[in-house]
């Protein structure tokens, strides 16, 4: 006799309940799921002692006849899928077939079932796995299924259990997930007797949010998506980009076409979507992210669900489209947070810049009157001391000094005095707001400037250039020597628009007799190595080579720390860089600008509570 034998029902039911169910948040989430399948409109689980005593289940779904009352307990017996390719398109949370006997060959089982044409209900009661009961009685339309002392035939599943607590915690949390994709349904949760949880059926997903997180979950820092592409959409809600810790709620929630989901690509997407905004914060300094709450929906055929049998994770057939698609969402609404939170600054600067003139408040604020007195007044009242005769005088300035008015003079402030930028340690430049205090890295923010400018140059804008006194001959080191010729070969044209004219190089050998304008520091010709050596290095990143040049320039030609600036160069600098595309950080990713507000600061003072 061979050693193949093939398992019995038994046996392959207790494997694929140890691969279904893992713990009793396991039990909930399969029946939960059968039971919105079914059409529920209201689901009430119940528990004792974390579910390893008690699990029940009730719903007012469609309910079963008395034949698929039974049949439903077969391993891979299902309503939800008929063909192969039906699996490719799954458009329900239940499809597999194995949870139902998974449960009953773990547990002491009791279905009651009804259907709204039925007089009575099926009973069907299973006992490890083994039909003990099949019978009639009275109930309502649905399903309740009660699963009692699970894994009590299976000890050594039953020792790997969590506290009560522990495991009453992890269904708290997937009802959590399933009352915010179905707010449409009336979820109740009751454990050890006590309702732990009641969300009556709202209309909209906002209403469900503001009951599980709390009435005023929308007055938080909290951005609202919502985007579409090819074949997805996505919408929800991400964490903005408060320094608070204590505004900063700690959850992350992804849901996959009404599934709660953990998946690597989207959770990837959203963290370089976020890593540039976020190096400037404390608080997400240890790599994780904001909050997010995101309901992604993807055409059924372009996602598999199958790969795991609790379905807790999935595979898309172009994760690259998906990751695109959620970075750029995220991107898009962040920079648009960022837009608003400094709109008021930049309308400020901005108006500055157009009309040059002060308004009717900063007249008031920059008049300054002469309060003197004219010289007749003092005659007068010295008249009724002493004689007169003492103050006459014979000059003839004397009628004009008595009738000459002095007007206010005006003085119109310079726009750098109103503005009244400052620097610390000669690399941070220090501009007063409205409601706080605005904190700009001066190299990093002339970066961005530059780097744009050069975009637009290698995109057709003319250039700035400064010709040099004598052309130079530039030998490239060795390490250059490999990937920067046929570089410079193959893009002479955008070295051209950016501002290098570049007569003739051979061999190793470049000459150069043209400069962009904005290098100040040409240190005969070392920059230009400077500038390549990045440029290598760049290119290797990007493979985009008008990117890798305008970063490589702009790092090069930007104004280094340390370097006193002068409060006239402050203002245009801080001018300049609100003009860009997108101000907020350089072109390596690093954050520009800090903004602290006015209640950070009170709060570090303990002037309010936090």
């Amino acid at each position: 006799m061979g050693n193949i034998r093939i398992l019995t029902e038994e046996v392959a039911n207790r494997i694929a309940a140890g691969e279904v169910i893992e713990r009793p948040a396991s039990v909930v989430k399969e029946l939960v799921e059968n039971a919105i399948d079914a059409g529920a409109t209201r689901i009430t689980v119940a528990i004792e002692k974390g579910g390893k005593q008690l699990i029940q289940v009730s719903d007012n779904g469609c309910g079963m006849r008395e034949d698929d009352a039974l049949q439903c307990f077969e391993r891979h017996a299902t309503s939800k899928i008929n063909t192969v390719q039906d699996i490719f398109s799954i458009h329900t949370l239940g499809f597999r077939g194995e949870a139902l006997p998974s449960i009953a060959s773990v547990s002491k089982l009791q279905l009651i079932t009804k259907i709204p044409e039925d007089d009575v209900a099926t009973v069907v009661e299973f006992d490890g796995g083994r039909l003990s009961n099949m019978s009639k009685t009275s109930a309502n339309s649905g399903t309740t299924i009660t699963v009692r002392r699970l894994f009590s035939n299976v000890p050594a599943r039953r020792k790997f259990l969590k506290t009560d607590q522990v495991e009453f915690k992890h269904i708290l949390n997937y009802l959590h997930y399933q009352s915010i994709l179905y707010p449409h349904i009336n979820f109740t949760f009751i454990s050890n007797n006590t309702t732990k949880l009641n969300y009556p059926a709202v209309n909209t997903s906002q209403d469900r949010l503001l009951a599980v997180f709390g009435t005023d979950f929308l007055k938080k820092d909290i951005i609202e998506i919502e985007a579409s592409g090819r074949n997805m959409n996505v919408t929800g809600y991400i964490g903005g980009l408060e320094e608070d810790q204590a505004t900063i709620a700690d959850y992350k929630y992804l849901f996959v076409n009404g599934r709660y989901i953990k998946d690597k690509v989207v959770f990837h997407s959203i963290k370089t979507a976020y890593e540039p905004f976020i190096k400037k914060l404390r608080i997400f300094q240890n790599g994780s992210t904001p909050p997010y709450i995101l309901f992604l929906n993807v055409d059924a055929d372009k996602v598999d669900f199958n790969v795991h049998p609790a379905k807790l994770e999935l595979r898309f057939t172009d994760p690259h489209s998906v990751h695109s698609f959620i970075k750029t969402t995220i991107t898009n609404a962040l920079l648009d947070y960022e837009d608003a939170k400094y709109r008021q600054i930049k309308q400020t600067l901005s108006s500055v810049i157009q009309t040059n003139q002060t308004s009717q408040l900063e007249q008031k604020i920059f008049t300054r009157k002469t309060d003197q007195r004219r010289f007749s007044e003092y005659k007068k009242e010295l008249e009724k001391v002493y004689q007169p005769d003492l103050f006459r005088t014979e000059d003839p300035q004397d009628k004009l000094i008595e009738e000459r008015m002095i007007q206010p003079e005006i003085i119109v402030k310079p726009e750098e005095e109103i503005i009244n930028p400052w620097q610390l340690h000669q690399s941070y430049i220090f501009v007063q707001t409205d409601d706080g205090l605005l904190v700009i890295d001066q190299h990093a923010a002339h970066e961005r400037v530059l780097y744009e400018k050069i975009l637009q140059r290698i995109h057709g804008a003319s250039a700035q250039t400064q010709k040099l006194l004598f052309p130079i001959v530039i030998d490239l080191p060795n390490h250059l020597t490999h990937i920067i010729p046929e570089l410079i070969e193959h893009n002479l044209e955008i070295f051209t628009r950016v501002g290098f004219s570049l007569k003739s190089f051979s061999g190793n050998s470049i000459v150069i007799d043209e400069i962009p304008a904005e290098l100040e520091e040409w240190d005969g010709g070392e920059i230009f190595i400077d500038i390549l050596r990045q440029l290598q290095e760049e290119y290797g990143e990007t493979e985009d080579f008008r990117d890798s040049m305008a970063k490589s320039v702009s790092c090069k030609a930007a104004i280094k720390a340390g370097r006193k600036m002068t409060k006239r160069e402050m203002v245009v600098l801080i001018n300049d860089l609100f003009a860009c595309q997108v101000p907020y950080f350089c072109p390596h990713g690093r954050p520009l600008m800090i903004k602290l507000s006015l209640t950070y600061f009170e709060k570090k003072f303990k002037r309010i509570e936090s």
